[in-house]
């Protein structure tokens, strides 16, 4: 009974060692696990190199002689201009902005000489009035100011980059707010025996149809920074106001601008 019960156990044992070996074979053939990699922070998304931001500054002029009892010189340059954007490079032939602009177009305080008139000639008591253009020199008093800001979407060509210098032409369209301040106060040369008209008074601020064409060349310092010389012409719309007689006149305002300025490219 003995020897059955050993050969058994024998039978047993080496039946488990099998099994222990064939199992350490399949594990030595099993590929080993392979590690997840840790998700990098990429940090904040940037805008990229084709933003920009701009600002410049000129010397500019207008095309009123005479306003509001004043006369206004029309050399270049008789004011200045300030303004500030953005734009996006859309490729290394076009980019286009959103630009603001200020501009003092005349600032006058005190009496201005010879400015004709309109008076009136009186005949007597209960006389007939007659109304007509008189050969008299008035010398108004004004307290004149008017200003500028201009909104303009632009569009530019670049006519490629030439050892750093790119030329450019380009467009522009938008609005410009007129501010304008002025009182007016005559004082006729010959009175009492002519009559001129009344003072005037205007304050008003009101909105025109604006577009304008740019031309200039710019440099690129670095990757980053550009200097712009460039020449605006720019039609800022119908400015209101009197004219020497007194009559209320809407023309067309237009400046030459000659502007410098600096492009930083957002990186």
């Amino acid at each position: 009974m003995v020897r059955p019960f050993l050969r058994a156990r024998a039978t047993i044992f080496t039946a488990m060692a099998a099994a222990l070996v064939a199992s350490a074979a399949q594990a030595a053939d099993m590929p080993f696990p392979v590690e997840t990699p840790t998700p990098v922070n990429e940090g904040p998304v940037e805008w990229g190199s084709n933003w920009y931001l701009r600002g410049q500054v000129g010397a500019a002029d207008h095309n009123i002689s005479t306003v509001d009892g004043m006369r206004l010189s029309t050399s270049w340059p008789s004011n200045w201009t300030i303004g500030l954007g953005g734009g996006y490079q859309f490729t290394n032939w076009l980019r286009a902005d959103a630009t603001v602009d200020y501009q003092e177009l005349w600032d006058r305080n005190g009496l201005q000489f010879g400015q004709p008139c309109v008076g009136m000639d009186i005949y007597g008591p209960g006389g007939i009035v007659v109304n007509a253009p008189y050969p008299a020199i008035c010398t108004p008093g004004v307290k004149n100011r008017a200003e500028s800001i201009s909104f303009m979407a632009n569009a530019y060509l670049d006519l490629g980059n030439w050892w750093g210098f790119t030329p450019y032409v380009g467009a522009g369209v938008g609005a410009n707010l007129f501010i304008q301040r002025h009182n007016v106060m005559w004082s006729p040369a010959f009175y009492p025996y002519v009559n001129f008209a009344p003072a005037t008074g205007v304050s008003s601020d009101y909105l025109r149809f604006a577009y304008a064409g740019m031309a200039g060349v710019s440099y690129d310092i670095d990757s980053h920074w550009k200097i712009d010389l460039g020449y605006r012409f720019i039609n800022l719309g119908q400015l209101q106001g009197f004219d020497i007689y007194n009559q209320r006149i809407s023309r067309d305002m237009t400046s030459h601008q000659l502007r410098l300025g600096f492009r930083y490219v957002i990186d």
